[in-house]
């Protein structure tokens, strides 16, 4: 089968390699198409601690189960499905309370597992067993089934932060995450949305989408164009997709009283640390938040979204290229040329 294989930073390349074989109790999908994520990004730039060469990226998919060998009855073959990408343990103490994105043992697709970004992928028993493989409804498109990943990551931020009707939201990062974060504060009813960007050109891409205001972060000052646009108030939620310390450290400061801040984005590991005012959290009565992956049942929530249309996904996907071209969307989501980049068999 072809596949996009990661062999270190700077190099990856589409291949032939040997097809997977189906997992005693697991399934085979294969695999109609995988969307880039920010963090297949990261990897083929500068890998992962995680991850050992050679690796098959991707975990944003979509596919059809086209081998089971699982006697569980919940799927069967022929089977459209989404994958959760993240294959909890099930055992350990955050498991048992039911926190599976946060699973303290979990295994990840293109990390641990060989990813999406191939003609077929392999789901081991355990994911079976956990619900990894969400049935995707028939409304929806190959496209808008990859979306479910990402848009359940920013659902379970968003169950954290209890975004309620008339609030103001504020958006620090213009990528296909930001774009999602700002769809979903959308349909919790939030009463204005600010979408904040040092690049002009995703803030010109995201001008579609119709929000209350448009922050250039890169010639002007965040907090100070915030409070200029809510007559010195500030916002009610502030969500910094974006994996950079400025906005995270200045984030706060432009929160109302008993504002909540999301550090939806990750830093480098050994490079983390931030430093943010703590009078104002102390004194404003503020939050602050993080948001790490999804669970399963997350996807699901985030297909019945897509499929009630709540929100603007014919938008978001901006490019679609063949598994072989490949680099040339990495390229492109690098570059911040596109917002989500479907890459199809």
């Amino acid at each position: 089968m072809k596949a996009a294989v990661f062999h270190g930073p700077g190099d990856m390349k589409v291949e032939e390699t040997r097809k997977p074989a189906c997992p005693d109790g697991g399934a085979i999908i294969k695999i109609s198409g995988s969307m880039i994520c920010g963090s297949d990004i990261k990897i083929c730039n500068n890998g992962h601690p995680s991850l050992v060469p050679p690796q098959i990226l991707g975990h944003e998919a979509c596919g059809i189960i086209s081998e089971l060998n699982d006697n569980c009855g919940i799927y069967k073959i022929g089977d459209r499905v989404a994958l959760q990408p993240s294959v909890p343990c099930g055992r350990c103490v955050n498991c048992q309370k039911g926190w599976f994105n946060i699973c303290e043992s979990q295994f990840n697709y293109s990390l641990h597992y060989p990813g999406t970004f191939a003609e077929y992928v392999a789901v081991p028993e355990q994911a079976l067993r956990m619900g990894n493989l969400v049935k995707a409804p028939d409304a929806l498109t190959d496209e808008e089934v990859c979306l479910a990943e990402p848009l359940a990551c920013v659902l379970n931020g968003q169950e954290l932060l209890n975004i309620r009707p008339g609030e103001t939201v504020l958006i620090v990062g213009a990528g296909p995450i930001g774009i999602l974060q700002a769809e979903m504060a959308k349909v919790s009813g939030a009463g204005k949305i600010l979408l904040a960007d040092i690049s002009a050109d995703r803030l010109e891409m995201a001008r579609v989408f119709g929000y209350t205001g448009y922050i250039n972060a890169g010639s002007t000052d965040l907090v100070e164009e915030v409070l200029r646009l809510t007559d010195g108030r500030g916002v009610n939620v502030a969500i910094v997709t974006a994996p950079s310390r400025g906005p995270m450290e200045q984030a706060a400061g432009a929160l109302e009283y008993r504002g909540r801040l999301s550090l939806f984005g990750s830093l480098k590991k050994g490079d983390s640390m931030i430093s943010v005012d703590s009078r104002p959290i102390h004194y404003k009565e503020l939050s602050v938040i993080g948001a790490s992956s999804s669970s399963a049942a997350h996807i699901k929530r985030a297909l019945d979204i897509l499929a009630a249309g709540m929100i603007d996904a014919k938008n978001i996907v901006t490019h679609r290229l063949p598994l072989d071209k490949i680099m040339e969307g990495i390229e492109l989501g690098a570059a911040g040329k596109a917002i989500k980049i479907y890459i199809y068999n």
